[in-house]
């Protein structure tokens, strides 16, 4: 659950409560107010009765005032409270569309609408109260969107080192508060400076180190051929071609690394796997056979891809003990079957560079196929898995 939401849900359970709270002050406010005009006006209407009939206009008025009662304008109820009808006429109390308590007296042809000036005090303070709680909820809220504002920066922060970590080596975050936030932000761009420098000049270093090496290599290869045939000839050759190998793998792990390498292309699996036979120039055919149930349709970059699917061939080919190996494509997943005995160790330990089981230390190659097999499959968002089923090592390109 991140910050956001936690502060969200306890901002709206605060809000509930406090609505709630106010809602109940308001209830027992009214219930109150109501109890005590009820006692005040049932006890005042059975007086009224009795002045209507002995007393006259001007005893009558004073009288009401002693008891502050008010005369009002005749209005229509909103809600009744208590209806009594008497033998000359009828006493109601109720409340009007304005929220005042009224009382309202007929007798026989004379009747009067009242109401108690001194409760207007209680009420007032009842509205001070619930004015009190609505500023409550103001003062909660404006905190709430006061937090979130300054949390809000953590958002561009995340989404710097989300890019970041996915290649995009000069993100940085744009925040410029000087709160702690701001100092987070701060010391993520100086971090992510520093290790933008580390990563580039590492990359710069392998590449001119890689592009140097294959010009004395191609010389050595080139003056080998002037030599007579040799045992020392043929190890020289083979160390020779040993390095350039180790060259063009380590400079493709690092175009690899490197942002906006890939082209994505729509194709089938059908061209993929031809591409990729041809870039693993088979002298015996035989030894791989292919098995096309579903052809299916991907995106990505095809040289990249078809340099994956040749690789993991190529690692069938090399590590196999009974040819043919078996290239399986079916249902988005294009799978590489070797007979051979299982791993010495876990899947994920031979996809770090120079890794090999050690009973094939004899074995050409240098224990970087899978870790440019993983690089290239992750970079397209696809899976690589693998599978040990009936002595058969399975490793499998899903595409999803």
């Amino acid at each position: 659950m991140s910050i956001f939401t936690k502060i969200t849900l306890l901002f709206s359970i605060s809000l509930l409560l406090m609505i709630g709270i106010g809602y109940q002050i308001d209830t027992i406010n009214t219930q109150k107010y109501e109890s005590l005009i009820l006692q005040k006006y049932i006890v005042d209407g059975r007086k009224i009765f009795s002045w209507m009939a002995t007393s006259s206009a001007n005893e009558l008025d004073t009288k009401l005032k002693s008891i502050n009662l008010a005369k009002t304008a005749p209005v229509l109820p909103k809600r009744m409270l208590i209806r009594q009808p008497h033998t000359f006429g009828v006493f109601e109390i109720f409340e009007s569309k304005s929220g005042d308590y009224v009382l309202h007296v007929r007798y026989i042809d004379d009747e009067m609408y009242l109401h108690d000036q001194s409760f207007q005090e209680a009420q007032k303070n009842g509205w001070v109260l619930n004015a009190l709680v609505v500023a409550d909820i103001a003062v909660l809220i404006i905190i709430f969107i006061s937090i979130v504002r300054m949390l809000s920066p953590l958002n561009s922060i995340a989404s710097s080192m989300r890019n970041f970590a996915k290649g995009a080596y000069r993100s940085r975050s744009e925040v410029r508060s000087n709160d702690e936030i701001g100092e987070v932000a701060r010391t993520y761009n100086e971090m992510a400076q520093t290790i933008e420098n580390l990563i580039l000049s590492r990359q710069e270093l392998l590449r001119d180190v890689g592009h140097e090496l294959r010009t004395p290599i191609a010389r050595g290869l080139f003056a080998l051929e002037q030599i007579e045939d040799s045992k020392v000839k043929e190890t020289l050759k083979h160390s020779f071609q040993e390095l350039d190998q180790l060259t063009r793998e380590l400079l493709e792990i690092e175009r690899l690394q490197a942002t906006d390498t890939l082209q994505s292309e729509k194709f089938s699996a059908e061209t993929l796997v031809m591409e990729a036979l041809s870039k693993l120039c088979l002298v015996d055919e035989s030894a791989v056979k292919i098995e096309i149930k579903n052809n299916f349709i991907l995106e990505g970059d095809l040289y990249y891809l078809s340099l994956a699917l040749k690789n993991l061939m190529d690692n069938a080919l090399k590590y196999t003990d009974r040819l043919p190996i078996i290239l399986d494509v079916d249902l988005n997943r294009i799978t590489v079957l070797n007979h051979g005995k299982p791993l010495e160790k876990d899947f994920t330990y031979f996809l770090t560079p120079f890794t090999r089981q050690e009973n094939s230390r004899t074995t050409q190659g240098f224990g970087l196929g899978l870790n440019i097999v993983s690089k290239i499959v992750n970079r397209h968002g696809y899976t690589l898995s693998y599978d040990y089923k009936n002595e058969y090592h399975c490793f499998s390109i899903i595409v999803e």
